[in-house]
């Protein structure tokens, strides 16, 4: 009787310390217990076993909600960036209009007046012309670069969230 207990509690006692529905060690449920065999084929596989779902790693949701808050980060950057390129385009029909005035002010401007109230008033409608020209031309770069800002952080933002 004595040995036939001895055996029975070892036995017993090598089945608690072994447990063979444990997930692998490297698997992405971080070693948790699954309720079928095979090691935890199953539940390394992130499937559900027996009707248990395989409970997600606690980072992985923060790792999708921070990819989630980059990503819209970038999809906003984008969407102003498109609202600015339209800005962009009136203000380059604008620049077209300004430059042609401009140049006929200053052709203007050079011709042969009949008094010298009329050459001033025909000299500075020619500066007033080429300031604005040049104004639209400093607006075109300013926005220009803020759309390649607003890109480049877009891309970087994307990327950080390829990244996670």
């Amino acid at each position: 009787m004595d040995e036939s207990w001895a055996a029975r509690w070892a036995a017993g006692w090598e089945s608690q310390r072994f447990n063979p529905y444990h997930a692998k060690a490297g698997s992405p449920t971080g070693g948790q217990f699954s309720s079928s065999g095979g090691g935890g084929g199953n539940a390394s596989k992130g499937t559900k076993t027996a009707g248990h779902p395989v409970a997600a790693h606690p980072a992985t949701a923060a790792v999708r909600a921070r990819q989630a808050h980059l990503r819209a980060r970038a999809a906003a950057d984008r969407a102003q960036a498109r609202k600015l390129e339209a800005q962009l385009r009136g203000l380059e029909k604008q620049h077209a209009a300004a430059a042609v005035a401009a140049h006929k002010a200053a052709v203007a401007a050079k011709q042969h007046h009949a008094t010298a109230k009329h050459a001033v008033a025909a000299h500075h409608h020619a500066h007033k012309t080429h300031r604005h020209h040049l104004s639209l031309k400093h607006r075109i770069g300013n926005l220009r670069h803020q759309i390649s800002t607003l890109l480049a952080a877009a891309k970087q933002l994307d990327a950080q969230a390829a990244a996670l």
